[in-house]
């Protein structure tokens, strides 16, 4: 015992040094539901990740430089609290979430390397952009990168952030594959998006552009407000979309909108409905409705209880929180879980 008292001892004493120079946190999410579903003729019953939130763990740090400057950088990984697996699998990945270093000041922050583009953060949503929510079902399902999901994360990238008096711009262009004399700038992505958030009322609007070799740019747009009325607070989103998987005229929209009820001092009551509609495909698409209840337990820890149903036109992918077999199937899913925050 004694042995291990002093051989902690000295890794703090080493390690130390290095945390204080840079300020270090660790910080991570750990999200996890029982969880009951079926997609079609595949029925599931297990552990659901990330309901809420995507389990992850993170490092950030920021070194004052002097004269307002610092030096920021972000390493995240995800993971699936039902087995420990990385999640999302992004090939030998180590750090597949997030993984940037950048420059921050007065003017914002300018930063390299694997990030969220804007549409990541497109949630004018009842849910909060959780995996149960129609917005993050819809969007993920048609290949839309305005989406909280993988999609929305841009490798060799350069970003911008800034904050100005309730202002958020967002900017961000990626090289996705390095360029080559073999491998030119033709899969290049870029995006931007403004955010105003004032008292009760908050609006955005995002535009972004996924290109590919020799075949049609994917351009998508959307708009978003919310509005807190006290007793409830009012959120909806539309977006478009040309260009889908790269196939010239393929098109299509999506729209959602939902409420949030406080119940009480801790408890929230969500309900948020949205469609999608192929406009090329004799407009088949999905739709799908969420019923939710969150308790903050703490300011770390919330529990919760959620349902989603999502219903696939005939002849329409699977879109749904659990994997489908066929083209048209149906989807709904029940989870019951708990998100801690760290």
């Amino acid at each position: 015992m004694q042995k291990k008292l002093i051989a902690l001892a000295v890794a703090g004493l080493v390690s130390a040094p290095a945390f204080a120079q840079s300020n270090v946190t660790i910080y991570g999410v750990a999200d996890a539901a029982v969880g009951f579903g079926s997609h079609g003729d595949n029925d599931f019953s297990g552990i659901v990740n990330g309901v809420l939130s995507g389990s992850r763990i993170g490092f950030r740090g920021a070194e004052d430089l002097g004269n307002g400057l610092k030096a920021v950088f972000t390493l995240e990984q995800g993971f699936d609290i039902g087995n420990g697996a990385a999640s999302p699998s992004v090939g030998d990945s180590t750090f597949s979430r997030q993984a940037l270093v950048g420059l921050s000041g007065s003017f914002g922050t300018v930063s390299l390397g694997r990030q969220y583009a804007p549409g990541y953060f497109f949630g004018y949503d009842a849910t909060a952009s959780a995996s149960v929510g129609p917005q993050s079902i819809l969007s993920n399902g048609a290949g839309m990168s305005i989406t909280p999901n993988s999609r929305a994360r841009w490798d060799n990238s350069v970003a911008y952030t800034g904050s100005f008096s309730g202002l958020t711009a967002r900017a961000i262009y990626s090289m996705k594959a390095v360029e080559t004399a073999a491998n030119p700038d033709d899969d290049d992505a870029y995006g931007v998006s403004l955010d105003y958030a004032n008292g009760p009322l908050a609006v955005g609007a995002v535009y972004q552009v996924m290109q590919k070799a020799s075949a049609e740019d994917q351009e998508e747009w959307g708009i978003g407000g919310s509005y807190n009325f006290g007793v409830v607070q009012v959120l909806a989103s539309y977006q478009a979309v040309d260009g889908l998987g790269n196939v010239n005229g393929a098109e299509g929209d999506l729209w959602q909108v939902g409420v949030a009820v406080p119940v009480g001092a801790a408890g929230k009551v969500h309900l948020a409905y949205g469609e999608f509609d192929r406009d090329d495909l004799n407009n088949r698409g999905a739709e799908s409705y969420s019923i939710a209840y969150t308790h903050a337990l703490s300011k770390r820890t919330t529990a919760y209880v959620a349902y989603n149903n999502t219903e696939n036109e005939s002849g329409t992918g699977a879109f749904g929180v659990v994997g489908g077999t066929g083209l048209g199937d149906d989807s709904d899913v029940f989870a019951v879980g708990v998100r801690h925050t760290f």
